[in-house]
This record gives C-alpha cells, structure tokens and sequence, in this order.
C-alpha cells in the first residue's frame, strides 16, 4: 500500500475538532444563534476552505482525489486564483470565489512567511468545480494529517503553486531537535527551556526551511552533521520572557556563534534591531 492509500482518511471528524487539533482557537464558532452546543455547525467557518493564523499556521482543506504521489513524495498542485478569474458567475459561484480568495491568501500567506500548512484532508464525492448546479459535494471522511506541508513551489505574479507534505521536516535541524549526546530526539519530544516556554516545532521548522542551512544574520552556512542535515540554531529575537512572540515575525533561524551573541554579547542590541529589521521586510 502506497503512502497516498495510507492518508486516505477511514472516519469522518468535525471540522472544529480538526481545526482545534491543528492549534488555531475555535472559540468563535460558538458565538451564533444556536449556541454552543452547535458550534460545529456554524456556517461562518465550517464551510471553510481555508483557516489562517496570521504569523503561526495555515490550515486548508484538501481532497485526496487532488492530491498525488510520485517516488514517495505526496504533493498538490493547483492555481486558486486563475480558478478565481476564471469564474466570476453570481449565485452559488460567488460563495465559492470567496472562500478560493481565501485560500489563495493563505497560500501567500504560508509562502511569504515559510509557514507550516496543516492539511484537513477530505474523501467523499465532489461536486464540479464549473458547475455550483450539480449535485452536492458530500464529505464521508476526514482527518488531520499528522505531517505538516508547505509551499514547495509558488509563482508570485500567476499564483500556480505546489504543495508538498512533509517538506518542513527534512533538511535541516536546530538545537531543540538534538539531544546533549549529538543524537536526533524523537519527534514527538516536547521542546522546554529552563524558563518554561514551549516552542512551537512547526514554526521552528519552518524558520529552519526559510533559512535553507544559512544563518539569517550573517549568511553563513551552517554545519553538516554526519547525516547529512545542516544545523543552525532558532532563536526569538525579543526574548519570549520579555513579551516576545513564538510567531514567524519573531523567530530566525541563526549560526551558534551569532546566537550566543545575541545573548550574551556586547553587540547583541545591534543583531537584535538588524534582524527586527529584517524579519519585517520578510514578512
């Protein structure tokens, strides 16, 4: 069996649990008119195609009658927006634009901010997407992709774009992925510093694809370990125990040299307003 018949989903979950497992605050969903017990059935998100945490995540529902797999590589590949100019029809096809410009943002989103994509994947019978007339789409199943995808490929001026599963997890690693002896931890391990603040691996991953193996600081490379992964060292440029964020406009992906010096060194206010500097040209 193929890793693609794998992620076949074989149950069919809310969107607001899936939604709430892949870490954005669904709250919200309760505030209409039929309460909270019904919240998963709140027509201002769980039609949605696309969910978006400015600066932390992207979640989008994908079917997997899209999605392909090619020498163990599972990827989507779409253009949302010439989609969107391609049907400017009134009626249903207004509601569906709508939420493909939705998609379409996040997918800039995700690209310009090397965030991580969850993926809601669906299975079930679709309806055209020419025609909003014919018969209903009807999800039997979904679920969560445990594996985070990202943006492999993105052209900025027509909007064709690739996504690929699992691409924030290969390449590189930092210091929350290695233990004291040099060996990888697993990756479910949960990353905690004296101070007691949890990091977010997803978005440590997704500095770490941004950087692609060069310090954002300096522009070295980083090391090669012995298996082949580049090391550099993630670090939040105001502190998290000054107020600072765990988002993508706060955390860089830097060399250990430059790190420690953004710590301990004399210079460390000038790497700290350089790179702020630069974080918000990035983002």
């Amino acid at each position: 069996m193929s890793q693609l018949d794998d992620l076949r989903p074989v149950e069919k979950r809310r969107v607001l649990d899936l939604v709430n497992e892949a870490g954005l605050d669904v709250s919200d969903w309760a505030n209409f008119s039929r309460g909270s017990k019904y919240a998963a059935s709140n027509p201002k998100y769980c039609y949605e195609w696309a969910f978006i945490e400015p600066g932390r995540v992207v979640i989008l529902n994908l079917w997997h009658a899209k999605l392909y797999e090619r020498r163990g590589v599972i990827t989507w590949s779409d253009n949302v927006r010439e989609w969107i100019r391609r049907h400017p029809g009134p009626g249903p096809m207004a509601i569906w634009r709508k939420r493909a410009e939705v998609v379409d943002g996040a997918i800039q989103e995700a690209y310009k901010k090397a965030l991580p994509i969850r993926t809601i994947i669906n299975d079930g019978k679709m309806r055209k997407a020419t025609d909003p007339y014919t018969q209903r789409t009807s999800v039997q199943r979904r679920l969560l992709d445990p594996l985070p995808w990202a943006v492999s490929k993105y052209d900025k001026q027509t909007g064709q774009c690739t996504l690929t599963r699992g691409e924030l997890i290969k390449g590189s690693v930092d210091q929350f992925d290695v233990s004291p002896d040099g060996n990888e931890t697993p990756a479910e391990r949960i990353s905690i510093q004296s101070t007691g603040f949890k990091r977010d691996a997803l978005l440590r991953a997704a500095a770490l694809r941004r950087a692609n193996g060069l310090c954002e600081f300096c522009s070295s490379p980083g090391f090669t370990r012995s298996d082949g992964t580049v090391f550099l060292e993630t670090h939040h440029v105001v502190p998290l125990s000054e107020g600072g964020s765990d988002s993508a406009d706060n955390l860089v992906a830097i060399c250990p040299n430059h790190h420690r010096e953004a710590h301990l060194g004399s210079g460390a206010e000038v790497i700290r307003e350089t790179l702020l500097k630069w974080l918000k040209r990035k983002t």
